[in-house]
């Protein structure tokens, strides 16, 4: 008998792999190019080349042959091939398109283009006008805004054209992303320097200035910040009034706006620590206020239950030293005759009775009808107990008659 028993056959089923395996061929030629978006300006047109998306951002049949907007293009493409910042789009530089057929016979005519990054997401103005978030937050959303300004500017370049429609949000991800810097300048550029801008979000001074300035794009953040806390409702900003305060003063004139990015952000993030303290000193007060109503009650108790007996002790003692100062102690041992031996007896008792109706008249004004009644009568039994006493006394002192 074969004792020898071969061993099951394993399989490893850990291999990464691909389920089809037909395989899309990569051209180095730009196809599917399909156009998206169009403007009095420019065309944009959505194209793949090597398997991957890009977006070619041309112009329309009429201008291609204009200097002016052929410059114009050129000089955007110089400034963007300057960026490398996950928040700016990114240039791979210009092209020239010849003309095609597509699949379908129809002419594609792109001619000069600036090859873009391929940004799958909206715009900040499609989120301001929609009704859902999707998950953004308004504080996120420029504090990522302000890190791009900040890299732009510290490399020489203002925008001159910040608005929502030119501030995208990636799909993947949800990060900012700064387009279309068509109407950006540098103070390196020594061509194409006319004020420029779109009027509802272009600071004053760009009618008229021709030399850029980071306090233009300063003057946008806080148009737009207003946009933000207008839409914004749910106060995912959170601390609304100190947005509200920051883009005041972004839209100051530009002597007094933020100097720089930088300014800006730093005078948030001391807003955000100042709102921070409040809130934990708000958080922290509450148990310790709540604590201290308890204590109040405790003592308002305390005070309450043991406020009868002391205001009684009180007036039992003046009680005991109005009697003291008659000097009927005096009379103790011949008390069945002292109205015979003192005829000023009678006027002191009268007094001692005097002064108990009149310690409760007026020294016991703040006690209730109730509590005075009680502690007047206290006081005429603890006068009533030492006549009593001082009567047996003198009773036991004084000789029987027979």
């Amino acid at each position: 008998m074969n004792r020898h028993h071969q061993a099951p056959e394993m399989t490893d089923n850990s291999i990464s792999g691909f389920e089809a395996t037909a395989a899309e061929p990569l051209s180095r030629e730009f196809t599917e190019v399909t156009l998206v978006r169009e403007t009095e300006a420019h065309q944009f047109y959505r194209a793949k080349r090597f398997g991957r998306w890009y977006m070619l951002k041309a112009l329309p049949p009429a201008r291609r042959h204009d200097e002016f907007h052929l410059q114009m293009l050129r000089k955007e493409m110089e400034i963007l091939m300057q960026l490398q910042h996950p928040g700016i789009v990114g240039c791979l530089g210009l092209e020239q398109l010849p003309d095609y057929n597509d699949s379908e016979g129809r002419l594609v005519s792109v001619g000069p283009c600036i090859v873009l990054e391929y940004i799958d997401g909206q715009t900040l103005s499609d989120l301001l006008g929609s009704s859902s978030r999707g998950g953004w937050k308004g504080a996120s959303l420029l504090t990522e805004l302000l890190d791009a300004l900040a890299y732009l500017h510290a490399s020489g370049i203002t925008h001159r054209d910040l608005k929502p429609s030119n501030i995208m949000l990636t799909r993947n991800g949800q990060h900012v992303k700064i387009i279309d810097f068509s109407l950006a300048d540098t103070d390196s550029h020594a061509i194409l320097k006319q004020p420029s801008g779109t009027r509802q979000y272009m600071a004053p001074e760009q009618e008229t200035m021709t030399t850029p300035d980071v306090r233009n794009d300063i003057y946008s953040v806080g148009v737009i910040i207003d946009e933000i806390l207008h839409s914004y409702s749910d106060a995912t900003l959170g601390g609304s009034r100190s947005w509200s305060a920051v883009a005041r003063r972004c839209q100051l004139p530009i002597e007094q706006r933020y100097a720089n990015i930088a300014a800006l952000q730093a005078d948030i993030a001391r807003r955000q620590r100042r709102a921070t303290r409040l809130h934990w000193a708000l958080t922290l007060s509450v148990p310790v206020l709540f604590l201290l109503v308890i204590c109040g009650f405790i003592w308002t108790t305390y005070l309450a239950q043991n406020r009868l007996p002391r205001i009684t002790a009180q007036a039992i003692e003046q009680l005991e030293d109005s009697i003291a100062a008659t000097g009927l102690t005096q009379h103790i041992d011949t008390l069945s005759q002292w109205r015979f031996l003192d005829p000023r007896v009678n006027e002191k008792i009268l007094s001692v009775n005097a002064f108990i109706y009149d310690y409760a008249e007026t020294q016991l004004t703040g006690c209730t009808d109730r509590e005075r009644n009680d502690i007047l009568c206290q006081m005429l039994d603890r006068w009533q107990s030492w006549h009593d006493h001082i009567v047996r006394r003198a009773k036991y002192l004084m000789p029987s008659e027979e």
